[in-house]
């Protein structure tokens, strides 16, 4: 990855740590890509990574090493259709959608497997580390849906012992802002054509993020900022390409959406849950965010005044307030228990 003609990629906090290692599952036909670090370090922890729609695994090397740093191993998953992962379409840059419903099963049966055989204490084969899901805007969303119905090995053993979640899609604020009988239309129009763009969509270039939609809210970082489309245009790097979601896409999510605005679905989360909530979010909903916070048993919402939507790829004056509560909110509800959150194989 150092590169002389790509100095942002060559900043040691952007490097994969030491011994990483990209495997793939194949479910329903998609490969799905995840990543970890293949080490007999002793571990406390294993954190399972979901970024969100579009995001790809290497932009989160730079949080592996802060969890790395605090012996919290972490495992990065790309969702399908996106990152080091299958695409379902032709047009590879189309970020396209199978259903979130089956997405979910699928990444249901891929946690519990890395659960199983990355989260082994290499002190005692008979211990399970705490497995925690830290998860961002789409993937965040998938991770509170995962938690709601799918928290549970075959044998009723609790699978994610706490989640941390960075500006979960609860609620999509562009389709917050049409009226409800005006956006059914229009997604049922939509429903017509799915597998084209959504409206203003298009394939990735290199001023993607400088259209008028799009520039200036995701982080006032400049050189995370800069991290996607160095990787984008890196020749080693340009299968990560992605640009904008099909009608299929949105079709799915808002309906996927509509499940957690449902009172009594939140409250089957028994699992401690931290939420980012970035102040200056112009992509989801806050208003949804704190809304859904309020019906989850174990809850704590932490806004971050004057964040962009990307929490973990913000300056370090936003980003350090999360990860700096992330560690306490660990150490808290995961180490602080019996045998520092470890628990038998059963």
């Amino acid at each position: 990855m150092i590169d002389e003609l790509h100095p942002l990629l060559s900043q040691p906090r952007f490097q994969p740590l030491e011994n990483w290692d990209w495997n793939y599952r194949e479910l329903s036909g998609i490969k799905i890509r995840y990543g970890l670090p293949r080490s007999r370090k002793t571990y406390k922890a294993v954190a399972v990574i979901l970024g969100g729609l579009g995001d790809f695994g290497e932009q989160y090397f730079e949080f592996s090493q802060d969890l790395d740093k605090q012996n919290i191993k972490p495992v990065i998953i790309d969702l399908p259709g996106q990152g080091g992962s299958d695409r379902y379409l032709k047009n590879s840059h189309k970020r396209h959608s199978a259903g979130f419903d089956a997405l979910l099963k699928d990444l249901g049966i891929l946690i519990d497997e890395i659960a199983h055989s990355t989260a082994i204490d290499i002190e005692n084969n008979h211990l399970r580390l705490p497995v925690i899901l830290i998860a961002h805007s789409m993937g965040a969303h998938l991770a509170l849906r995962y938690l709601a119905e799918y928290n549970k090995t075959s044998r009723g053993q609790t699978i994610i012992s706490a989640a941390a979640l960075s500006a979960p899609m609860i609620k999509i604020k562009a389709i917050e802002k049409i009226p409800s009988l005006i956006g059914f239309g229009i997604l049922k129009l939509l429903a017509l054509a799915p597998t084209s763009y959504v409206p203003g969509g298009c394939n990735w270039t290199e001023t993607y993020r400088d259209r008028a939609a799009l520039k200036g809210i995701f982080t006032q970082d400049q050189d995370r900022a800069a991290l996607q489309k160095a990787f984008f245009t890196h020749p080693e790097y340009r299968h990560l390409t992605i640009g904008s979601p099909t009608n299929k896409w949105l079709n799915d999510a808002v309906k996927s959406c509509k499940k957690l605005e449902k009172r009594t679905y939140l409250e089957q989360i028994d699992t401690p849950v931290l939420i980012g909530l970035a102040g200056d979010d112009q992509l989801v909903s806050n208003l949804a965010i704190r809304e859904a916070a309020a019906h989850i048993k174990d809850c704590e919402l932490l806004e971050i005044e004057g964040s962009q939507h990307e929490i973990l790829m913000e300056q370090d004056q936003y980003r350090s307030v999360f990860l700096d509560r992330f560690f306490t909110f660990i150490e808290n509800n995961v180490f602080n228990k019996t045998n520092n959150g470890k628990y038998y194989i059963q």
